[in-house]
């Protein structure tokens, strides 16, 4: 195989994208920073192998459904949010399908102040739900993120029953491990998203343990599909093999 020499332009494009890559851009030559510098200093048959990953990943920009969380939107809110100043996570590589969940600062406004309770009610306009108490927000006052501070997205796998790998482990296990999980609202919204396109619902055989959002009195949260969309609590040293967070990536 005949490897091409680089010109000094392309040589320089190496070194700023040493310095400036991103972790999505070294996933896509993958390769870590490190590994990359010594293949530069090294030069000759790498660089052209790299300076393929690096075409391969500025011809691929990151496409998201904003149409669809648009339209998610509409349905729960009758209006349209704002998101052009979003920020998106990089996602997540080799973890299988991913689902993009989009919190809008605008939920805050359309629902009174009341985010909970005002997408729960929301989601009743489409199937039957269910709360242990009759107002979600004063109930459930903590969240690891929150709209009030802004527009966000988080990613969390694309599947129907929540995570298996944490079947077994208490929220307390979890927030030793470090693990970050979905919050109540991100579990809320992605119930919608999940049905507004599939006509089905998440959990009818387990349950995502909300383990982002504490109710007062330090219980954790939980979602299922019970016949209705339930949202109820445990205590956070409670876990059993049906009982599962949902990892999201921030």
């Amino acid at each position: 195989m005949t490897i091409k020499s680089i010109t000094l332009d392309q040589n320089k494009q190496f070194k700023r994208f040493v310095e400036d890559a991103s972790d999505r851009a070294l996933k896509e030559i993958n390769l870590d920073k490190e590994s990359l510098q010594r293949l530069i200093e090294r030069g000759g048959e790498f660089q052209s192998h790299i300076m393929d990953g690096i075409r391969r990943f500025s011809a691929k920009p990151p496409v998201y459904d904003l149409a669809g969380w648009e339209r998610t939107y509409e349905k729960l809110y009758g209006k349209k949010p704002d998101f052009s100043s979003l920020v998106i996570p990089t996602r997540p590589e080799g973890f299988g399908p991913m689902r993009l969940i989009i919190v809008a600062r605008e939920i805050v406004e359309w629902t009174d102040n009341c985010p909970l309770q005002g997408t729960q009610d929301a989601l009743k306009k489409y199937f039957p739900c269910w709360q242990y108490e009759s107002n979600l927000d004063e109930t459930i006052p903590t969240s690891d993120r929150d709209p009030k501070n802004g527009s966000y997205a988080v990613w969390v796998r694309d599947v129907r029953e929540a995570d298996e790998e944490f079947a077994n482990k208490s929220a307390n296990d979890l927030k030793a491990e470090g693990h970050t999980g979905i919050t109540v609202l991100e579990r809320q919204l992605l119930e919608a998203d999940y049905f507004f396109e599939k006509g089905e619902h998440l959990d009818p055989e387990n349950v995502t343990m909300c383990s982002g959002s504490r109710v007062r009195g330090g219980c954790v949260p939980h979602a299922i599909w019970y016949g209705k969309f339930c949202v109820r609590w445990c205590n956070s040293t409670y876990r059993y093999p049906g009982l599962r967070s949902r990892r999201v990536w921030v």
